[in-house]
């Protein structure tokens, strides 16, 4: 439901919320649009089933998580480098990256804030900011090859077309813009296949185990009535801290054992009055542990389920009086905070757009390479455009089930149809004609007849708040999802000598 167009020198959307958003790159970008293509938006639970392949099931895109704080590094000159740029900075499980690397990527994000008039922050803030996202890539791209998912050379090319689609821009001035940036259009093209390999992870891991009931979407609805009420209340939210002990896998019963005193013995320090945030500094495997362990205000059901049954009785202030324990180690867990949100949020409207479109498809595929999709469409654009109907084109031409119906596809409102198509809809004036547009489905040409505005109906009003809630739940998923993958990697930063000469 909620849609934006990504420039390729931009940050995703969800990563504004991030407490440390300052690495302004065109890799960041790849990150959110080829996720587009693959997650589902939400569709009508009530609305009948189209003969299409362009209207698809619920879905969302999460949002990811804050980035984890790191050591800070030293910030000399860039120029004039001396051998050790080739000196390992960090350690993540069994790969290690270098200094070269770390210097290489900071040099193309500063040439890219540079290139958008953006204020570049200071070497040794970005540098930081830099090695966690490298570490954070790492740590996810090796989770992706072990679980072996390859990405063709196919999906990478479909991804390009993807973001220069959002961007309004063809593939060739994409790669003028990479160019440009300081980045090589191979190197653009390695970052992109290891993103669309860590999104495939993600819905494998994350989007396709998030389930929404019934129930919650009451809640939901119920929760939005009130707040439009005489005396809106908001969610209560919990600041939950810790200090984890990491259990590496593979671990004897011994070393769970040793790993658990220690953890108990942390806990008993805590229970006798020592100070929690500098105990987590000084002795937690998690990465908000610089951060004195805190996890930030989230509400109940945001927190890892073992985490929300400790403190959810708990008094701000206290700690959780038993050690707890995850898949990935030991916890020793305190209630730093408990308030209640400010009341507000995203609502479902009450009235919405809707689109009247039709659109001819020619699928892709070892028989119908895309290039000559597009050229083929290209070329009916043309003939509709010197007087040919659209409908008589689309009954011919067309590889979907509504050609017969002359491609129509009828009154769509926002979310019923795949982003590629839906963001290149949006575009039109009504009687305008798309360029060639690829979706997971094909090549299309879209043309909008008419636009309207509508009252939400009751079914459409629990669709928008299953979505919503979806959305929420996906965060905290992959939130989660994160931050158990950064406990459970091995990372060892090397960071004692100057980060450039």
């Amino acid at each position: 439901m909620k849609r934006q167009a990504v420039s390729v020198f931009s940050v995703a959307a969800a990563s504004s919320r991030r407490s440390r958003g300052i690495v302004l790159s065109a890799l960041l970008a790849c990150v959110a649009v080829p996720a587009a293509a693959q997650l589902k938006a939400p569709g009508g639970s009530g609305s009948t089933p189209r003969a299409t392949g362009i209207f698809v099931p619920q879905g969302s895109q999460a949002t990811p998580p804050t980035s984890p704080t790191q050591p800070r590094l030293g910030s000399g000159q860039r120029t004039g480098r001396s051998q050790l740029v080739d000196e390992v900075v960090a350690v993540v499980n069994n790969t290690v990256i270098t200094r070269r690397e770390l210097l290489d990527s900071a040099d193309e994000i500063e040439n890219q804030l540079r290139t958008a008039g953006r204020p570049i922050p200071p070497r040794e803030e970005l540098l930081g900011d830099v090695l966690e996202r490298l570490v954070m890539e790492r740590v996810q791209t090796q989770a992706a090859q072990d679980a072996g998912i390859r990405v063709t050379d196919q999906e990478v090319d479909r991804a390009i077309e993807s973001v220069a689609q959002q961007n309004r821009i063809s593939v060739a001035d994409l790669r003028a813009q990479v160019d440009r940036s300081g980045m090589t259009w191979d190197k653009y093209r390695s970052e992109l296949r290891k993103q669309v390999q860590v999104i495939r992870l993600r819905e494998r891991e994350v989007d396709s185990k998030v389930q929404v009931f019934d129930g919650e979407i009451d809640n939901y609805l119920a929760a939005r009535a009130a707040r439009s009420g005489a005396a809106p209340t908001g969610e209560p939210q919990y600041d939950v801290a810790q200090i984890f002990v990491r259990v590496p896998e593979g671990a004897s019963e011994a070393q769970k054992a040793q790993l658990r005193a220690k953890a108990e013995g942390l806990l008993k320090q805590a229970q006798g009055g020592a100070d929690f945030a500098q105990l987590a500094q000084n002795n937690s495997d998690g990465a908000e542990g610089p951060k004195g362990g805190s996890l930030g205000y989230r509400e109940i059901g945001r927190l890892p389920a073992q985490f929300a049954n400790a403190v959810l009785d708990l008094q701000p202030g206290k700690v959780v009086p038993e050690v707890v324990e995850s898949p990935a180690g030991f916890h020793v867990l305190k209630l730093a905070g408990k308030r209640t949100a400010p009341a507000g949020g995203d609502v479902a409207p009450s009235r919405i757009t809707q689109t009247q479109v039709r659109h001819i498809l020619i699928r892709t595929g070892p028989n119908m390479p895309e290039a000559e999709a597009r050229r083929q469409l290209s070329t009916l654009r043309e003939r509709i455009q010197h007087g040919t109907q659209f409908a008589d084109v689309a009954k011919r031409y067309s590889q979907d089930g509504s050609a017969q119906n002359g491609g129509e596809l009828g009154w769509v409102s926002p979310g019923e149809l795949v982003p590629e198509f839906e963001q290149a809809m949006n575009r039109l004036r009504p009687g305008e004609v798309s360029e060639p547009v690829t979706s997971q489905f094909g090549v299309h040409l879209i043309q909008v007849e008419n636009r309207r505005e509508v009252e939400v109906s009751p079914e459409k009003q629990r669709d928008f708040a299953r979505a919503e809630v979806r959305e929420q739940k996906l965060r905290a998923a992959y939130e989660d999802w994160l931050r158990q993958l950064r406990e459970a990697a091995y990372v060892e930063y090397r960071t004692n000598r100057e980060a450039s000469r």
